[in-house]
């Protein structure tokens, strides 16, 4: 005697007839998306080999965040740090005060691409610093 498994559209319908949302598409269909998602969450949290950078939320191979820092807003951090946002973004318990970690007293890192005061393209920030923009030739420091 086991138990029927409850359809998720039971309570859909129009003068009696039951009406599928889903077109055709049907439960199994959507279970075996549920069941991937859910195995690929199982994969990445017992692997730990992406991570989330603490600056700009990029997600990230962990061991190069930690040995390089981030490719895109270029945050360098220790290991130590990088645990501490992560159990932030969880909501865990860290084991000490939140309010002092010393993560938001770091002053913010350059974006990596700058608007061209002149002309308004998207220049890369560093280059735009050391030589101009190269659509219009702006100088910021002439």
């Amino acid at each position: 005697m086991g138990k029927e498994k409850k359809s998720r559209f039971d309570g859909f319908n129009l003068l009696g007839i039951p009406l599928d949302p889903t077109l055709g598409v049907g439960d199994r269909v959507l279970d075996h998306i549920d069941e991937s998602i859910e195995v690929e969450r199982r994969k990445e949290a017992a692997f730990k080999y992406w991570a989330c950078c603490p600056s700009c939320g990029k997600k990230v191979i962990r061991q190069e965040l930690i040995e390089r820092g981030c490719y895109a807003c270029r945050w360098q951090g220790t290991e130590s740090e990088l645990e501490i946002t992560e159990a932030k973004r969880k909501g865990g318990p860290i084991g000490f005060e939140v309010g002092k970690v010393g993560l938001s007293q770091k002053k913010p890192a350059k974006p990596y691409y700058s608007i061209c005061p002149k002309c308004g393209h998207k220049v890369i920030t560093e280059e735009l610093e050391e030589r101009g923009c190269y659509v219009c030739e702006y100088k910021p420091n002439a």
